[in-house]
């Protein structure tokens, strides 16, 4: 079933409050321990500290990701419109203007800022589909492993990004 934009950052947002919640759980019980003199105290203040500092990093990367839309409303329209790819399987949506990514986490393409898509292959077991931006760098946006379930979904992301490309003049 497709989601809304709207949805994934709900979805997003409860997790990271559910991971604060469990971050302020750990320090306060290694707080607890140790003031009761419980040396594993500090087993559960540095894992607070560590989860803390993972979700500060989460937190700013999701700020970068989501400064890369420039209007919020014509992105979530995009992003909802029936003409745009959506593989839930991938955790890959493609619209006109960007390709978004949902798994492991939301990365956000803007796809005017890419020169050309390209097929990584590792002999027949695995391939890969790549969106190159204009400085050279290459993302990944798509995967797939020989004898997988994703390959008929990798292969229609292909599609989609290949027909994008030859629409706008480009082709890889």
């Amino acid at each position: 079933m497709r989601r809304t934009f709207p949805e994934i950052l709900s979805e997003i947002k409860k997790k990271t409050q559910t991971s604060l919640l469990i971050c302020v759980s750990m320090l306060t019980a290694g707080a607890i321990l140790l003031i009761s003199k419980h040396s594993v105290g500090w087993l559960f203040v540095c894992m607070g500290i560590g989860l803390a500092y993972s979700l500060y990093n989460k937190n700013a990367r999701l700020g970068k990701e989501l400064s890369h839309i420039s209007d919020m409303d014509g992105f979530c329209a995009q992003f909802a419109a029936g003409s745009s790819f959506y593989s839930d399987l991938l955790g890959l949506t493609i619209s006109d203007d960007y390709a978004v990514i949902t798994v492991p986490y939301l990365q956000i393409f803007r796809l005017d800022e890419m020169e050309k898509f390209e097929v990584g292959l590792q002999g027949d077991v695995r391939k890969a589909l790549f969106l190159t931006g204009k400085d050279g760098r290459r993302h990944k946006i798509a995967e797939t492993q020989k004898g997988d379930a994703l390959q008929e979904e990798f292969d229609r992301a292909y599609e989609a990004v290949r027909e994008l490309f030859v629409a706008r003049g480009d082709e890889a």
